[in-house]
């Protein structure tokens, strides 16, 4: 399995427009330096009143599958 650290900050507006259509991937700049393409949908939970903020550790399968996405406090 591998693990990547990021920083995410979405404003609401910016969560609006995935609610709308306009995009379905989010690419991500992990800690290491290496982006990262995720679709938006697993970030769905973590929408608060003022969009997504904070510091996530994605885990992905030797498949490059998700596994786990978890926002660390």
């Amino acid at each position: 399995m591998r693990q990547y650290h990021f920083v995410m900050h979405l404003s609401k507006d910016e969560c609006l427009q995935y609610y709308q259509g306009h995009f379905r991937k989010l690419v991500v700049t992990a800690v290491s330096g290496e982006r990262i393409q995720i679709s938006a949908k697993h970030f769905h939970r973590f929408i608060q009143r003022d969009g997504i903020h904070g510091f996530f550790t994605l885990t992905l399968d030797s498949n490059g599958k998700l596994v786990r996405l978890v926002k660390n406090s």
